[in-house]
């Protein structure tokens, strides 16, 4: 099975061309650059797992419980169709809804049937959509927890910071937006010293540290981007 970072490449080096020599967009304008980082479309990295506007996501794991039913209880995970199955009730939609909405939908059905004036409760116990992936020239390449005001550094401080190969000009950020899938490059030694804002990193952003001496076409798209860490779309 290929790496995250092979994966990623190849996307890379598929879009070469496109970045390159049309600039991916009518009289060579990319169309993708923004002076303010885009956000994805469901911005849960600065809320807590409980917070009213976090959106439920595919894979999610919540701790599902009715009180004084313990018969109801359940931990379930939120399917690949963005479900959950739930006692007496079957499949109920969870993907895309706050907790509070999750609660007020299970409450209504139980209420309508089987259970009196049900008190019913949704936590989040295991957020995939509060986590982000880090790959490439780092000392500890994995997943990490996005919580509070996650930025680029303190998330290359989870991964344990740089190998001696790294290529700190260039941090590559993958992420999902409501305008599809954008990359923007960083300059890592900026950041540090403070001649560039350390930019915010959002739960299902996919981190890329760059090594010194990759492959040509890799090398070109990624001196492609801007070092300010504007995002382009790919």
């Amino acid at each position: 099975m290929k790496s995250t970072r092979s994966i990623l490449r190849s996307v890379a080096l598929a879009t070469v061309t496109c970045v390159l020599l049309t600039a991916c967009g009518p009289t060579g304008d990319p169309g993708g650059f923004s002076a303010v980082l885009p956000a994805p479309a469901a911005d849960a990295g600065a809320l807590g797992l409980q917070g009213a506007q976090y959106r439920i996501s595919r894979q999610d794991t919540l701790d599902v419980a009715v009180y004084q039913v313990p018969d109801l209880n359940r931990t379930v995970e939120v399917d690949g169709a963005g479900m959950i199955n739930l006692p007496l009730l079957g499949g109920v939609a969870a993907a895309g809804r706050t907790v509070r909405e999750l609660e007020r939908d299970i409450g209504g059905r139980l209420g309508a049937r089987y259970v009196k004036s049900p008190q019913v409760s949704v936590s989040v116990k295991d957020a995939v959509g509060q986590r982000a992936t880090i790959d490439g020239a780092v000392k500890k390449t994995g997943i990490i927890q996005v919580k509070g005001d996650m930025t680029l550094l303190r998330a290359l401080a989870e991964a344990q910071g740089f190998t001696e190969t790294a290529d700190l000009s260039a941090v590559m950020v993958f992420r999902q937006t409501a305008q599809g899938k954008v990359v923007a490059r960083f300059d890592a030694a900026a950041i540090r010293t403070g001649q560039a804002a350390d930019p915010p990193i959002y739960g299902g952003d996919t981190i890329v540290v760059d090594e010194s001496g990759g492959k040509l076409a890799w090398k070109q798209f990624r001196d492609a981007l801007p070092v300010a860490g504007l995002f382009r779309v790919l």
